[in-house]
Order: structure tokens, then sequence, then C-alpha cells
């Protein structure tokens, strides 16, 4: 107790000394809880963005992985290039999963986890029917130039049912794709991403297609169905691209709109265009493969060979997980389930997530860095005011040891000051620092989204799109193209913290006082500790 009164009254002789190292504390103190705050706002939008991110994934072919095991066993020939008989590209293609496949992974699904699949092929139209878009009935074979299709087999990209092609030179040949891309969907849950709360999808008319049912039923659009002068009730008269003696009969039960729908990207493909998908349920979908796949029709080209004309089911299976942990325990047991190391479980949600986080985790980093900083500096120059606060008090330490205090008391009483200084300057820096520490986050990083989305428009006008996506440089337009660049480019990045300042940041500030207590009292302990009082009272004299 009486060193802890010798301290305050020490404190009231020398109030500027001890003012000036209290404001040095307090803006150490400040600018450590802002750094500290933005560290901890960073972790805790990545926990609550975590807990309640849907996680969804996919088992796609490694590409990449058998590209490079190709290159590998390509030995280089004598002109020192590959030797490309050793490159396989049906291998590249990967062999397609199955159904069943799909519902073996299954099996490695935690508790709370679902999924959901869905699969499409192209349908022609029969008789008055026609594709929206088109002004008279013509043959659904499409010419295009070998070279726009690269030679590849055209269920790949996505562009289902045309012969394997191959060959350069820029030959024509034909290629069966359909008016319409008919779309099967296993449950309603498949379809939340068209139309739920955020999808752009919508009934006008009619009803939505039962998901249990197996009976042929459809939703159109509202453009083919105003082209067409179709409604509820009627029947479409659908047949395959590549046998039009193979027909399906399909009967609408509902029409619905597309805010996003519309021709004028002039796609190459009618198929390709929003107003001529056809959805219905999968069950009534895998009827018309299963029908098609009996039927066996087969087509001949004109050099007599057959091609098959069964409809080509494109398959899309999708896992859905309750947590991150769910989906990685899933990634490592559907290898035991027999899935081919050729093959990876990705998730587009999780890639989604992290790169929402980069301008949050950048700012966090960069804090850290200030933190450390601040820290090091504050430190140097409190050490440096003790320094020179001891030699001007030299003179009291040698009166107190020669009147018998023993040196440890004296420097405790020193190490005592430093301490109630720094403490208060500390709760006053908590204080502030607390309470500007989340719009000074905010702050910084709507700075360091807006640099990030300065960097992605930059990006697009290197490309030649401006940044509204509207126009490109020169005399060509940028339109659909640049709107899709945009938006490939575009991230929702987390833009608001509404906490920063928490009991984790309280203990680490005090933490952050002890060591500047402690880092500007060693100067001063091992000095007292080295005194003689004899040779500082006779140096006096």
């Amino acid at each position: 107790m009486y060193i802890f009164k010798n301290a305050v009254k020490s404190i009231t002789r020398n109030k500027l000394r001890n003012i000036l190292i209290g404001i040095i504390v307090l803006i150490i103190a400040v600018s450590a809880c802002v750094s500290l705050s933005i560290q901890q706002a960073a972790e805790v939008a990545k926990e609550d963005t975590l807990s309640n991110l849907s996680v969804t994934a996919q088992i796609s072919f490694d590409r990449q992985k058998a590209m490079e095991e190709m290159r590998n066993n390509a030995d280089e020939g004598s002109d020192g290039m590959p030797d490309r008989s050793k490159f396989d590209f049906d291998i590249l293609q990967g062999s397609s999963l199955t159904l069943d496949n799909y519902m073996t992974y299954t099996k490695a699904l935690g508790d709370g986890d679902s999924y959901y699949y869905s699969g499409a092929f192209s349908l022609d139209a029969t008789g008055d029917l026609l594709p929206y878009g088109t002004e008279e009935e013509d043959d659904s074979a499409t010419t295009i130039d070998d070279d726009f299709m690269g030679g590849r087999n055209s269920d790949e990209g996505g562009q289902p049912n045309g012969e394997q092609f191959g060959g350069r030179g820029g030959r024509r040949f034909q290629v069966n794709e359909g008016d319409f891309t008919v779309t099967g969907y296993s449950s309603y849950d498949a379809m939340l991403s068209m139309f739920g709360e955020d999808g752009s999808y919508s009934i006008t008319d009619g009803a939505m297609f039962d998901e249990d049912s197996d009976a042929l039923e459809c939703i159109i659009s509202n453009e083919l169905a105003a082209y067409n002068g179709l409604s509820v009730g009627d029947t479409l008269k659908l047949s395959n691209p590549s046998c039009e003696d193979e027909t399906y009969k399909l009967k609408i039960v509902g029409i619905y709109t597309n805010s996003e729908s519309s021709s004028e990207e002039n796609n190459r493909f009618r198929m390709n265009d929003p107003a001529n998908n056809i959805y219905m349920n999968y069950t009534a979908f895998s009827k018309i493969l299963t029908k098609s796949e009996k039927a066996a029709n087969t087509t001949t080209d004109s050099n007599g060979d057959e091609t098959s004309a069964v409809l080509t089911n494109n398959l899309a299976f999708t896992y859905t997980f309750a947590s991150v942990e769910n989906y990685e325990s899933f990634a490592d047991k559907v290898y035991d389930l027999g899935l081919s190391d050729d093959y990876t479980v990705s998730s587009n949600d999780l890639q989604a997530y992290e790169n929402s986080l980069l301008p949050l985790e950048a700012l966090s980093q960069t804090a850290m860095w200030f933190f450390f900083i601040v820290l090091g500096v504050g430190g140097i120059i409190l050490v440096t005011l003790n320094i020179f606060n001891l030699r001007e008090r030299k003179y009291e330490v040698g009166v107190l040891t020669a009147i018998g205090m023993k040196k440890a008391k004296v420097a405790m009483q020193f190490v005592t000051e430093i301490f109630i200084v720094t403490f208060i300057a500390l709760i006053i820096g908590t204080s502030v620092g607390a309470a500007v520490s989340v719009p000074a986050t905010n702050t910084l990083l709507a700075n360091q989204i807006q640099s990030s989305q300065t960097s992605g428009d930059r990006i697009g006008e290197n490309f030649g799109f401006k940044p509204d996506g509207n126009d490109m440089k020169g005399d060509m337009k940028g339109g659909p193209m640049g709107d899709r660049f945009m938006q490939s480019r575009a991230q929702n990045y987390v833009d608001t913290v509404s906490s920063a300042t928490n009991l984790i940041v309280v203990l680490e500030l005090i933490c952050v006082g002890l060591f500047l207590t402690i880092a500007a009292s060693l100067a001063a302990l091992i000095s007292i500790m080295r005194y003689e009082p004899l040779k500082i009272l006779s140096n006096r004299s």
C-alpha cells in the first residue's frame, strides 16, 4: 500500500511528464483497439457467414489431372515436339457417371444432407409448332463450320444429341440440334435457383408439374405460348432431332415467365434461347429416355456409317450439405464408395464464400501489420521516455535507497507509476477505440471493396468492355457479351460488419497494457538495480 501511495503522489507531482506518457499510450490503445477489432470482425464475419452458408457440391472429371498425366506420358520426338500419337482425347472426356453411380455416393452424406438432380436433352418441333424466334418452319439440322466446334463430340460443352465429328480445313457438315431444351428435375428443391425467393422465374398461368408424378406434363415459357397460341391444357408434340418418327406428347400444365428471358443474344441454336426451355418432372423425363432407348433408332450418313439416334441425357447431380464439416467428410468418404481418383469433388459455394471474404481478409492482414508497427514504435518511445525520466529522478532513487528502502521496492514504485498511467490511458483508449471501430472498419472495408471492384473494371476494359457492360472500345458493341463478362467478374463481398470490439479484443488489449508496462519499466528496473546510493549522492554534491 505504501508503494501504491508513493506512486500516486509521484504521478501528481510530475503531471506533464505522465500526461505525455498517457497520451502516447492512449494513441497506442486506440490504434491497437481498432486494429484488433478489425481482425476480430473478420473472424466473426467468417464464422457467421460460414454457419449460414448453404453448401452444394458436384462431382466432376478432373480434366487437368488427366491432361498432366497425358503430357507426362507423351515423350518428345526427334524434333523436340511432344509425340501427339500418345494424346488420347477420349480420355480427356472421362467416362460419364450414371444416376446409379451418383445415388451410390449418397451413402456418404451425413445428417441434414440431401441431394437433387436434373437431366436435359433436346427435342424438335413437329406440325405447326414453331420454336420462339423463328419466322417459318425449317429443317432442324443446323449447318455450322467444323472450325467452330473444333472437332469435338457434340456431347461436350452442353451440346446434346449431335453426331460425333472431327477434322479440320473448314469442312461444312450437318449437326442435328433440337428446337427445344427439355429439362427434367428430381424435385422442387432442384428448381429453387429459378423459382425460389431470389429466382427470376414464376408461374403466371396454370400450376407447376407434380414432382412425384410420372405423367408427361410440362411447363413452358409465356413467350413460347404466346408465339404459338398455346394455353394450359394443350399438348405439345415433339420429336427426336435425329429421328422424326420418334415422337412424344407433353401436356402443358403451367406457363412461366422469366424476367431474364431474351432472344436478343442471337443464339446460334434455337434450343439455347431461354424462351424455348421446357421443364418437367424427372420421373416423366426418364420415361422418354427409356422409350428412346427401347426404340434404338439409328441414322445412316453418306458413308453408310450408322449412328445411334437415342436421346442423350445431360445429367447434373448436386449434393447439399448442412455444414462445411459434412462436405469435407463427404469429399473423403466418397472415394471409399468406389469413386475413381480421376474425379474430384468441388463446391462453387465454398469458392464464392472464400472470394466474398477477400477484401475483409486483406483489411485484416493490413490491420495486423499496422498493430505490430504501432506497438513496436510506441514501445520504443515509452522506453526512451522512461530512460530520461529515470535520469532526472536518479537523485530521488539515491535518497530512497540511502535511507534504507530496498532497491526492489524502489523499482516496484516506478513500475506501479507506469502501470497506473498505462492502464488509465488504456481504459480511455479502449472506450474510444470501441466506439470508432465499427464505422472505421466499414469505411476501410468499403475502400478495400472499391479497390477490388476497380481492379475488376480495369480487367474488363483491357478486354474491351466498359464497366457498365454496354459498350466496347472502338466501333464494336459489347452487348450481352460485356454483360456476361462483367457479371462473371462480379463478387458478392462481405461489405459490412455489425460488431468489432468484444471480450476477446478487451483481453488482448490488457495483454498490450502489460507488454507496454513491462517494456517501459525494463530499463528502469535494470538501472535501479545497478545504482549505488553513495555514488549518486556524491555526484549530486
